[in-house]
């Protein structure tokens, strides 16, 4: 109730009430808004989980440069529980040990989830070295940067499982 002399901030000059349909403005600016974010995380999240996608072909075509690339400058590379290896050079010196290992490459992607910035996969890893065929159960996590470069890449899997596929 608005005592003598006060004026409705809802009402215009002429004293139209313009109220609701500002409010109904801004709810629709809001909505209009979130969607877009949502959008442009639905796009981050396609984006990311196709790079990881496209990472794993790398190995399999043991495609050291591609899959050096992948990495930010920075980017750590942990195989746990053995150490990190952190930054490009390290990573590409840790990544041709790894391919010179094995005759061939192969990732089973069984799982992919994809949130945001991270990337979770469940697969299944083999190789084959001299003449046998190995494989190993894995999971990884993959962080991406804004502009798609991998931030840190962690793999988990039963040491003794690798120790004796090795």
């Amino acid at each position: 109730m608005l005592l003598a002399g006060e004026e409705n901030p809802g009402l215009d000059s002429d004293g139209l009430d313009f109220s609701s349909t500002d409010h109904r403005h801004k709810n629709r600016r809001s909505t209009m808004t979130a969607a877009k974010s949502a959008i442009a995380a639905s796009d981050f999240s396609a984006r990311n989980e196709r790079i990881t996608r496209d990472f794993f072909k790398a190995w399999e075509h043991k495609d050291v440069d591609a899959i050096v690339a992948a990495f930010a400058p920075e980017g750590v590379y942990h195989n746990i529980p053995f150490a990190p290896v952190k930054g490009q050079a390290q990573i590409r010196k840790a990544v041709e040990k790894f391919v010179a290992a094995g005759d061939d490459m192969t990732f089973d992607l069984l799982r992919v989830v994809v949130a945001g910035d991270t990337v979770v996969t469940e697969r299944v890893d083999g190789w084959t070295h001299k003449g046998e065929r190995r494989s190993l159960p894995v999971m990884g996590i993959l962080e991406f940067d804004a502009a798609g470069k991998l931030t840190g890449w962690r793999e988990y899997f039963d040491v003794k499982t690798f120790q004796g596929a090795a």
